[in-house]
């Protein structure tokens, strides 16, 4: 319900399922919308070139120990920027809905890590964006036709051909499942077949320009067709079927995007 600034340079998302509760939060750096400006770069190129950055995960940490530090990202995007528009150009980013735009199907409430730990019973289950309300909405569940554009991070890349879940992320490798603590299974998926999907209507639309029976060997892969439309072989990156085709083919892509 706050105000908009009278000159918007930028439109962000906050990085709230990694915020630290009674800490700055992150800007996630999947996602920054700014207006051209040749003085903003100068000034970031200033802060950089200063290097008052302080390590450690103490509250007066992070870019002029100004408390944007400790998390991932925070000499670079996430902590960087965050700490520019809260600090050096206040009053000039406006945040956008991370269940909307950027969406990555996190969960924002205090429920699991990172940064919480389960003895903090006051927070257990409440917003991590610190709403006086409690109001934030659940992004594991928003449906497609409101989300804007998609982050694949969590929810794992579509060429990665994860499609099994388990808590933490890890049965019996490190990364080799989904972390269901984090996100909801049944909703990734849903966000990886999307992309899928449109790998599919390219590989059909180059094959009825093209006629190139290549592409079509690159979606016979039997993997959760459901998920993954016959680009994966098995579960895991490796078992991924990139894209083949001739390189006659490959000149013609742009007339798909030419009338």
């Amino acid at each position: 319900n706050e105000p908009l600034p009278d000159r918007i340079d930028a439109f962000i998302t906050r990085d709230w399922p990694q915020s630290i509760p009674g800490r700055k939060a992150m800007y996630q750096a999947g996602f920054l919308l700014t207006r051209r400006d040749e003085t903003m770069v100068q000034d970031v190129s200033d802060v950089v070139l200063e290097g008052n950055y302080t390590s450690g995960y103490q509250a007066a940490n992070g870019w002029s120990s100004a408390g944007y530090g400790g998390y991932v990202g925070s000499m670079a995007m996430q902590g960087l920027m965050a700490y520019f528009y809260d600090m050096v150009r206040p009053n000039t980013a406006v945040e956008l809905n991370q269940c909307r735009y950027n969406h990555m199907g996190l969960d924002v409430r205090y429920n699991h890590h990172p940064n919480f730990m389960k003895n903090r019973k006051q927070l257990h289950g409440k917003c991590r964006n610190n709403s006086p309300d409690d109001v934030c909405e659940d992004c594991m569940h928003t449906d497609m036709s409101m989300i804007y554009n998609v982050h694949y991070t969590y929810c794992r890349k579509p060429w990665n051909c994860q499609a099994k879940g388990y808590p933490g992320g890890r049965k019996d490798t490190r990364g080799d499942s989904i972390d269901t603590d984090a996100v909801d299974i049944d909703h990734c998926l849903m966000l990886v077949h999307r992309w899928h999907e449109m790998r599919t209507d390219f590989e059909n639309k180059l094959y009825e320009l093209t006629g190139d029976e290549l592409i079509k060997t690159s979606q016979k892969g039997k993997y959760r067709e459901d998920i993954f439309m016959g680009h994966c072989d098995g579960d895991g990156g490796r078992s991924y079927r990139l894209l083949k085709a001739d390189d006659a083919t490959w000149k013609r892509v742009q007339e798909l995007y030419t009338s």
